[in-house]
């Protein structure tokens, strides 16, 4: 069985780490999926992460005050919920309470890092694998054991990074890069998405009619230059209304033939206008 661990920062990177190394030793049937690399994390969100969280069965964020607001939790954490079961989505709390939580994280049952909360954890993650789960006695009895471990590492890691001169809020720069990740992978999927069921012949049609406008409007060929703008109305409103960009309630993009002329003070200067006629 697999469970997601969803990370944002350095901190929450080695909390992370941790509980993705301890949660085989308690439920070895478990294979969590842990991204350490912060840039191969956003390289792989559109092909492996993406296909990892499909074949998930819970999902742990971890959350410390440092990302607490992290866009990078909040996409992940929206994933998330459309993939699985709310009670299957498990923050981790390190450092702040339930009232600190903010937008989509408020809608999850939290885990505040201790015994009898981790304890509760570790049976959600047991009661998602069926057949195939501990019996409570005996998952009692590995829990009781292996948490001291867990508890010792955590606290260390958390020990280190308040005694630490570095441990501050992430700044601007870290929030701006990581909203940039996730624009780009947002960008990636929808064009992807959008030219799915374009007709290629479209987009031929576009191109070439795109290169014989730019060739007319160096010649100032003010007739071919009319008769390429309106031919250019078919292909263009076929793929935005194909990619979901025009709605009915929206006008088209050409409603009407047009005609171009020259300005009178400046020849050079070619000006759209609509024809009434």
């Amino acid at each position: 069985m697999k469970i997601f661990i969803s990370w944002s920062g350095q901190l929450s990177k080695e909390l992370g780490e941790v509980f993705s190394n301890w949660v085989p030793a308690v439920l070895q049937y478990v294979k969590p999926y842990f991204t350490p690399d912060d840039v191969e994390k956003g390289a792989k969100w559109s092909s492996e992460i993406s296909r990892e969280l499909q074949e998930s069965q819970v999902g742990i964020i971890v959350l410390t005050r440092e990302n607490l607001l992290s866009p990078w939790i909040m996409f992940e954490a929206g994933a998330l919920s459309k993939q699985m079961e709310k009670s299957r989505i498990c923050p981790i709390l390190f450092g702040i309470e339930n009232t600190d939580l903010v937008g989509p994280l408020v809608q999850f049952q939290a885990t505040t890092f201790n015994e009898t909360d981790v304890g509760r954890l570790v049976k959600t993650i047991n009661n998602a694998c069926g057949e195939n789960k501990l019996e409570d006695s005996v998952l009692n009895n590995v829990f009781k054991m292996w948490w001291p471990k867990l508890a010792d590492e955590i606290n260390s890691k958390l020990q280190k990074r308040k005694e630490s001169p570095d441990a501050v809020l992430r700044n601007d720069r870290d929030l701006i890069e990581e909203i940039l990740s996730l624009s780009r992978i947002s960008a990636s999927r929808t064009r992807a998405e959008s030219l799915i069921d374009i007709h290629p012949g479209a987009i031929e049609e576009l191109y070439h009619y795109y290169r014989e406008l730019r060739q007319a409007v160096k010649t100032h060929d003010l007739e071919v230059i009319e008769q390429l703008t309106r031919r250019l109305g078919d292909p263009i409103e076929f793929i935005a209304e194909r990619s979901g960009r025009i709605t009915p309630e929206r006008p088209r993009i050409i409603r009407r033939p047009v005609r171009l002329v020259k300005e009178k003070e400046n020849p050079e200067e070619v000006v759209i206008e609509e024809d009434e006629t």
